[in-house]
């Protein structure tokens, strides 16, 4: 099967793919975090803290669509985006795709809630739908139940599986048993559905804890670094099975769906991504260093450090993996999470995520404008604020580390929304997040600029 990683207008190749045609509108609905409508009712689960920020926030990263969306395409939005954003992504070639906002933005609402919710924005959509000679798609972040009402109150088809396939192949143990059958290297660990599973799994692997090492007990359907726990001794194992076994005592039951680990020590993390059609070809779409933070992603550095044999080890795990989905009723974008460890081995597939992946949101920009002796730096930037940022004294306070193509370098804005998402009156701290792609000559010039716009956001902090 050909590989290739040539990345053109990604919205018409998605289009192709998932479609076989080029001429339909595609509706973009990001809906971010749809793995917390995959989980199974019923089932015994640890407390999980969030340790990302709050849903208002998460809930604004549907902006990142203006920058896959094609121009006669429509991405669904909670809010108008900000004009001076919209005019510099436009000025670089991005956002010429028809906005439709919801008509009341309820920040603790996901996009597909919101809309469901919003009864004429619905009726503008479902006339959409109706319109002669009109051939839409609905293309979502991932399906799950409220995709699916979506789509059949709207009338508008969805181009991507049932959230049934998506729930099925999103399960960290479905990767684990699809690496068994495919003799793809895996870290060692189990799969557990019940207590007396996870007692069993555990006398397996507590050698490791004998050696010095640590074990992770990760949630199966698990989001966003909710649901993982290191395990470092024996003692931190048995407080988990006390809390589990005590709701097992409650509600009668003694199912769970997590898998237990060893934990590997890593130089980086890594994540790539296919793009599987509906007739079972899979396009190899490259690799990237996954930046990670306690579970939580922040962010990717492009190229990755892998040399050719590394490299190697990835494309066929790749294509392997496409081919063994497409088998199992899935097609459309994967990521595959990976790591490199500290002898220089890869670990090719931690966990599937059968959707889109922040990667994807980043495929345009990486196309048009990281040019092949350039480096990127894909971040989210953390603000506490009390007063609302304007876009305007936003751009203004970053100057010239802003990206201008005649330069060739600086930061690209793919979010504004997420600033001001929590924001709820003047005086009020509230966090927010800058996402934007940082262009750049060398590794070294990304770290350059990126320390100053760190310097540059420290200083707005609490004082806007």
């Amino acid at each position: 099967m050909a590989v290739t990683t040539v990345l053109t207008d990604f919205s018409s190749k998605l289009k192709w793919a998932l479609t076989g045609q080029h001429d339909v509108t595609f509706v973009y609905l990001n809906n971010f975090e749809v793995e917390e409508h995959w989980s199974e009712t019923g089932i015994l689960k640890l407390p999980s803290l969030s340790i990302g920020s709050a849903a208002d926030v998460v809930n604004r990263m549907e902006e990142l669509g203006v920058f896959l969306a094609g121009e006669n395409d429509i991405i669904l939005l909670k809010g108008p985006p900000n004009q001076g954003f919209m005019a510099d992504a436009q000025a670089l070639g991005f956002g010429r795709s028809r906005c439709i906002t919801v008509e009341h933005n309820d920040p603790a609402l996901n996009i597909t809630a919101n809309l469901l919710n919003c009864p004429r924005t619905m009726d503008k959509l479902r006339e959409l739908s109706q319109a002669a000679g009109t051939n839409v798609y609905l293309v979502p972040f991932g399906t799950s139940d409220q995709e699916e009402e979506f789509s059949r109150r709207t009338g508008i088809p969805l181009a991507v599986p049932s959230s049934d396939i998506f729930r099925k192949v999103n399960d960290k143990g479905y990767s684990r048993r699809l690496n068994a059958e495919l003799g793809i290297r895996q870290i060692p660990g189990v799969e557990c559905t019940s207590l007396d599973e996870l007692v069993s799994g555990f006398d397996q692997l507590k050698a490791v804890l004998e050696q010095g090492g640590r074990l992770v007990l990760k949630d199966s359907m698990g989001v966003s670094g909710k649901g993982i726990t290191v395990i470092t001794d024996e003692a931190r194992f048995h407080k988990c099975m006390s809390m589990l076994e005590k709701q097992a005592s409650k509600k009668g039951r003694r199912q769970i769906n997590y898998v237990l680990e060893q934990w590997i020590d890593k130089i980086c993390d890594l994540n790539y991504q296919i793009l599987i059609d509906r007739s079972g070809g899979v396009e190899y779409l490259g690799v990237k260093e996954s930046l990670v933070e306690q579970g939580v992603h922040q962010g990717h550095l492009m190229p990755s450090r892998l040399n050719d044999v590394q490299l190697e080890v990835i494309r066929e795990a790749a294509i392997r993996i496409g081919a063994a989905l497409y088998r199992d009723g899935y097609y459309g974008i994967a990521g595959m999470d990976a790591i490199l460890d500290e002898d220089g081995t890869i670990w090719p597939n931690l966990e599937i995520n059968a959707r889109f992946n922040m990667s994807t949101y980043q495929t345009n920009i990486q196309h048009q404008w990281v040019a092949e002796n350039q480096c990127g730096l894909a971040k989210k930037y953390t603000l506490r604020l009390n007063h609302l940022l304007e876009y305007k004294v936003l751009r203004s306070s970053l100057g010239e580390l802003m990206f201008e193509p005649e330069r060739g370098e600086g930061l690209l804005i793919n979010n504004f929304a997420t600033v001001n998402a929590a924001f709820r009156s003047e005086g009020t701290l509230f966090s927010g997040r800058l996402y934007g792609v940082i262009i750049a000559s060398s590794p070294e010039r990304l770290g350059v600029i990126d320390e100053a716009i760190e310097a540059v956001l420290s200083s707005i902090n609490e004082v806007m």
